[in-house]
């Protein structure tokens, strides 16, 4: 006999709420009530596999022969402000048409984990610098990544760290190409050591430019050509489209192994003069329709930022090992208090077939108990010495 599990998944998972509509449906068997609340049922049901669904799948073989085979569909999304938006009578069918708000199912819902954690945020790289000139908004290299590390800590839930200074990508427009086959920035390793940062977020703004909505023949009626004096001193006839796109990199600072990717699109209009110095982020650029969108998509890129790294366990570097005691590399502001307990991991690299180099941490199934917080450094003891255990400078400490 053999037994088969298959899970797959069947939509990517977002944690924003989405408004969706739905219609269900109940057959007329019994009393109208029972089969409007089971047409009820039916349509959040729908509403709710719209935002995430996932497939189960079991199947039971005995001697060749298929003796069971289950699919179950399941969702585990959240449904708000359900609003009813007809019902109706048809063929034996009673039917209900909603619209809700769905907030789809976490990454990691049972996450308990507590700890901020310490992420450096570099500088964005700008693909086409000449499409920052219409507006000045040349300075959005160091003030957009800037924003979000002001937004991430307002939300409270990591540390980040200003490294907006620092480019990770000499040639934006290729891109992460520069990492190598495993998909590891090297240079995001060296920024998390220097910094103390357990991620590396970064980006690139791929396109600021402008989208021209219709010919310029339609535009001006009389198919004369648009004024070269206006637009010689930046004064255009017509408000125009801009398009903005950005990608955003969070990678692991130990093994440089990227652990998110995504691209995001916004466009808007632009009503600032050419050549006025608007500047990027700015109260005038936030006034204008295009920064109202640029606003809501940073908004989405926070929000992805901290569900993706909430998932994930936190670590700190031992820095320093005598005795029965360890220094832990953490900030006070990672939230750690005396008592807590963290498990000591050993860091090391293993070959893969193709001999490349891959990092692992390893089980030393000891528990180190914190018995002071220092502002930039945490003292932890543990049963056991150091030396007894080989446990060493840059070894890992964690907590799941």
């Amino acid at each position: 006999m053999r037994y088969f599990l298959l899970i797959l998944s069947l939509l990517g998972v977002d944690a924003r709420a989405i408004t969706v509509e739905a219609t269900g449906e109940a057959p007329l068997t019994g009393a109208i009530s029972f089969a409007r609340e089971q047409a009820l049922e039916d349509a959040m049901r729908q509403a709710s596999l719209r935002a995430g669904a996932h497939i189960s799948s079991t199947q039971l073989m005995e001697h060749g022969v298929m003796a069971q085979d289950d699919v179950r569909v399941r969702s585990q999304a959240q449904l708000k402000n359900v609003e009813v938006l007809w019902e109706d009578q048809n063929n034996g069918l009673y039917q209900v048409s909603i619209r809700a708000d769905v907030t789809p199912e976490a990454m990691c819902p049972a996450s308990t984990q507590r700890y901020r954690k310490a992420i450096a945020v570099a500088g964005f790289g700008l693909a086409n610098p000449m499409q920052a000139s219409v507006g000045r908004l040349e300075n959005i290299e160091q003030d957009l990544p800037r924003l979000l590390v002001n937004t991430l800590n307002g939300r409270g839930a990591v540390h980040a760290l200003d490294a907006t200074r620092v480019s990770l990508f000499q040639d934006p427009r290729r891109a992460p190409s520069m990492e190598t086959q495993q998909q590891r920035l090297t240079t995001s390793v060296a920024l998390a050591t220097q910094m103390g940062a357990q991620y590396v977020v970064s980006g690139v703004v791929r396109d600021l430019s402008m989208i021209d909505e219709a010919p310029e023949k339609t535009r001006h009626p009389d198919n004369s050509r648009m004024n070269p004096w206006l637009t010689l001193v930046g004064l255009d006839e017509d408000a125009h489209q801009r398009q903005f796109v950005m990608d955003v990199f969070v990678h692991d600072g130990l093994s440089g192994a990227m652990l998110f990717h995504r691209t995001y699109t916004a466009n808007g209009e632009w009503t600032r003069a050419n050549t006025e110095r608007t500047g990027f982020a700015t109260p005038q650029f936030w006034k204008t329709q295009y920064g109202d969108e640029v606003r809501d998509l940073l908004t989405g890129v926070v929000d992805d930022v901290d569900e993706v790294l909430r998932c994930q366990p936190f670590m700190a570097r031992i820095v320093k090992a005598r005795g029965n005691r360890l220094h832990i590399e953490a900030s006070a502001g990672a939230g750690i208090r005396p008592g807590d307990k963290f498990q000591v991991y050993r860091t090391g690299t293993f070959y893969n077939l193709d001999l490349e180099p891959r990092t692992e941490l390893s089980d030393m199934a000891t528990e180190v108990v914190v018995k002071q917080v220092q502002p930039q450094f945490v003292v932890a003891e543990m049963q056991l010495s150091a030396e007894h255990l080989a446990i060493q400078r840059d070894d890992m400490v964690i907590a799941w």
